[in-house]
């Protein structure tokens, strides 16, 4: 491409960090009780290996499964529950070609949830982090795969040393849910793993599965 072409180009691509950062305020805005379902429009729909992966509850793919996910699974009552999950350090990278994005995010949050036995709602932390591939498809970027890898979740009274019991909780079997890619939780003996990583600068798609690469240092940025 000539110079202009070239400015042109990177000037798309700063403009996508926005745009991406955008969407997934978005889908934070959404991710309520009242509006979870309407997290669909925000995907690829289109592709068949569009799927989002949360906590241990295995890996959903292809538009019918993330639907369900999110109209289905997802569904709660109105009155009484609570969904608030915030974006924290940003991190994007758009792909040189920009035609593609990786994107991670740290995540505190608040929920409080009505007992599906009945009972007043329980306030719960819910820590984790977001990591994202992004295409721009249709004039517009649009979540490919997401993960949210849970960190701690707990009630608010116990927290998350003594709270132990969503640790590992989510667990599906059906036949378009794939197993779980990554899991690890906090507890009293478990080491933490510096994974989602910082997406690192790339030219072009090169295939799934960085997310769940632990974080390295590079040797300049090693401590003497």
């Amino acid at each position: 491409m000539n110079e202009l072409e070239a400015i042109k180009h990177e000037l798309f691509r700063l403009r996508s960090v926005t745009d991406i950062q955008n969407l997934m305020g978005r889908y934070t805005v959404n991710h309520t009780p009242k509006n979870i379902g309407s997290h669909v429009a925000l995907f690829a729909m289109h592709r068949p290996d569009v799927s989002v992966e949360i906590g241990d509850g295995g890996v959903y793919v292809g538009a019918e499964a993330v639907r369900r996910l999110y109209q289905d699974k997802f569904v709660m009552a109105l009155e009484g529950n609570l969904l608030i999950h915030y974006l924290a350090t940003p991190m994007i990278e758009v792909a040189g070609d920009g035609l593609t994005a990786k994107g991670v995010w740290r995540s505190p949050g608040i929920e409080a949830v009505t007992p599906p036995d009945g009972g007043p709602p329980v306030a719960l932390w819910s820590f984790g982090a977001y990591a994202c591939d992004f295409v721009f498809d249709d004039g517009r970027w649009q979540i490919w795969r997401l993960h949210w890898f849970r960190t701690a979740k707990c009630s608010f009274s116990d927290g998350w040393v003594n709270d132990l019991s969503m640790a590992r909780s989510m667990a599906i079997t059906h036949p378009d849910v794939q197993d779980t890619t990554y899991h690890n939780p906090y507890t009293p003996s478990s080491v933490q793993d510096s994974i989602p990583p910082c997406p690192e600068p790339f030219e072009t798609w090169t295939g799934a599965g960085w997310a769940i690469k632990e974080q390295r240092c590079r040797r300049d940025e090693q401590p003497a």
